[in-house]
């Protein structure tokens, strides 16, 4: 691979990029050159995604006597034999390569190269990448040069190798491309995403400025990432930097190839995280970020206090991040704000709507007399109309005595104490998603200007979640990935098998989406799936939670296989 190019890397980078260079130039330097023995050696499973080896001692039957590596002794079916690959294929850098393919043989490949920083790997068409939890520095300008047009197997496996394929397929081929980044919450789904720009920013960038002469375009579409970031972003238990939204990013193209501008669409903001968070995760950054690093100005207009005065944030008890600064991420937010042309004003305002929510979730609510409720701490209340211009007496009623409309009258009614609290949170979820979407279109305004076809789309959404409580955010979440993933199944193997038909190839054909349509038919059928239920239960005056529960109950259990109802819980399916 370029050796001129590689003499130009920093040291930590040549480092870990000589890694790649030895696998990619066939070198295996993780083992020696001992004896192997083909067929002698075997994968046995010690529990799920767990496997030891073993060396066949012989055989009965349909079954195979293995020693495994503690010395116990087991059996194995010869038709479930997972034999171990050759030292020569240790490291490998596509599993497809593998002559023995299996689960086992794929985890062992990724942990040798994970083992050495190697988190990228091939897996036929596909990239699959291991968080290493830590930087490394395999992203500086000097790689990206090395990927510049190299065609697939000129580099060893990248992120940029994936986006330079897509960028030279749309110029090639004149059809626009799509990156489909998935995975568990936590995997780096987020952290790829900004890679991908990163490269089609370096290689497709021009310079001079933009139409409205705030600086270059490339910068511009950096700069989005962070601004996202702080709004739509928080800590969970699994990942420092999670994204709490699905986005799809079109990178947009001119007929000469650069980039001509970029729009973003937004997905399933989890508004819940504004109220409330499980213990020891955070809400959204720009809460804590505002906090940290409002100046005093500010912080007196504000009535800013610490974090653990917020009803909306003390609760989960985690109010920092290691090694992050979030008054110096406050910094950075103004600076991408600034560059995104976000007026002094705009800026002021989107941080006043933050202000105001952290007062709008103080807001107590005490029982009345009979179904009644009113505010018992008017410190909040009146904080909270001061900041976002609000008479407080109608914010009041707003929240203990709406109005609502019945038939041709509008008539005000009285929320007891647990309705009204209710009340308050959807005010500050629907302002925070307002608001929200308000900064997701801002920078559409900024990015978009020039009308083009030609575009690479990036996917970036939620990876499945599975939390001691499962709200509505994770049944859209989860249903969203079973979706996409039965649609990249139907599109890698379904399609692909039925052209193996038409061409006479011999060939057993495999469901690959059997397991996924029983669920989204049960989620998604209409009339009677669960959304569809959820929507006819909404237009009911007293419908609650339970009401809801009971319906699906009703409808599914023990009439379908993928509805369970819990023998312990009255309150989930």
């Amino acid at each position: 691979m370029a050796a001129a190019a590689d003499a130009h890397l920093s040291a930590d980078a040549k480092n870990v990029y000589s890694k790649y260079l030895k696998y990619h130039q066939g070198e295996s330097f993780l083992f020696g050159k001992g004896t192997f023995s083909e067929n002698k050696f075997l994968w046995v499973a010690t529990d799920k995604d767990n496997y030891t080896s073993g060396e066949i001692t012989g055989e009965s039957g349909g079954k195979y006597n293995v020693r495994l590596s503690d010395g116990t002794e087991t059996t194995v079916a010869k038709d479930k034999a997972d034999f171990i690959n050759p030292p020569k294929f240790d490291g490998a850098e596509d599993c497809a390569e593998l002559s023995n393919l299996s689960e086992a043989a794929v985890l062992y490949n990724l942990r040798k190269r994970y083992d050495v920083d190697i988190i990228y790997t091939y897996s036929g068409l596909f990239l699959v990448v291991v968080n290493p939890y830590k930087r490394l520095p395999i992203y500086d300008p000097e790689i990206v040069d090395l990927y510049r047009g190299k065609r697939r197997g000129e580099a060893p496996p990248h992120v940029f190798a994936t986006a330079d394929n897509a960028y030279r397929s749309m110029l090639n081929e004149g059809v626009n491309q799509s990156i489909l980044i998935t995975g568990e919450s936590g995997a780096g789904k987020t952290e790829n995403t900004k890679k991908v720009i990163q490269y089609l920013a370096a290689v497709a960038g021009r310079s001079g400025t933009n139409a409205s002469g705030s600086g270059k375009l490339e910068e511009q579409v950096l700069q989005a990432n962070p601004i996202l970031e702080s709004f739509g972003n928080a800590k969970t238990l699994r990942n420092n930097n999670s994204s709490r939204f699905g986005k799809f990013i079109e990178i947009q193209f001119n007929n000469a190839g650069f980039i001509s501008g970029a729009s973003i669409v937004s997905y399933l903001l989890e508004k819940s995280r504004v109220i409330r968070q499980a213990e020891n995760e955070r809400s959204f950054h720009i809460f804590y970020q505002l906090i940290a690093g409002a100046n005093d100005d500010q912080k007196k207009r504000w009535h800013v206090q610490k974090p653990n005065t917020y009803a909306t944030l003390k609760n989960s008890g985690c109010f920092s991040i290691n090694n992050v600064d979030d008054g110096k991420d406050f910094a950075e937010l103004n600076k991408s704000m600034g560059i995104m042309s976000f007026s002094p004003e705009e800026a002021d305002n989107v941080f006043t709507v933050i202000a105001g929510l952290l007062q709008l979730g103080n807001i107590a609510i005490e029982s009345g007399v009979g179904d009644t409720s009113a505010i018992n701490n008017k410190d909040a209340l009146n904080w909270a109309s001061e900041i976002l211009q609000l008479d407080a007496a109608r914010l009041e009623a707003g929240i203990t005595k709406p109005r609502i409309k019945a038939g041709n009258e509008t008539v005000q009614t009285h929320l007891d104490a647990d309705k009204a609290a209710f009340s308050r949170d959807a005010l500050c979820k629907a302002l925070y998603h307002r608001l929200f979407l308000w900064i997701v279109n801002k920078i559409n305004s900024q990015l978009s200007k020039e009308k083009s076809n030609k575009f690479i789309g990036v996917l970036d959404i939620a990876g499945f979640e599975i939390f001691k409580i499962n709200s509505f955010d994770q049944l859209c979440i989860n249903y969203t990935n079973e979706r996409l993933q039965q649609f990249f199944n139907h599109h890698m193997f379904t399609l692909e098998q039925e052209e193996y038909t038409k061409e006479r190839i011999e060939w057993t054909f495999i469901d690959f989406g059997l397991d996924l349509q029983p669920t989204i038919e049960l989620i998604e059928k209409k009339p009677m799936g669960i959304l569809a239920l959820l929507d006819e239960e909404s237009l009911f005056p007293r419908a609650t939670d339970t009401t809801f529960l009971n319906k699906l109950h009703q409808q599914f259990a023990s009439k379908h296989s993928k509805y369970v109802q819990p023998r312990f819980s009255k309150t989930a399916f």
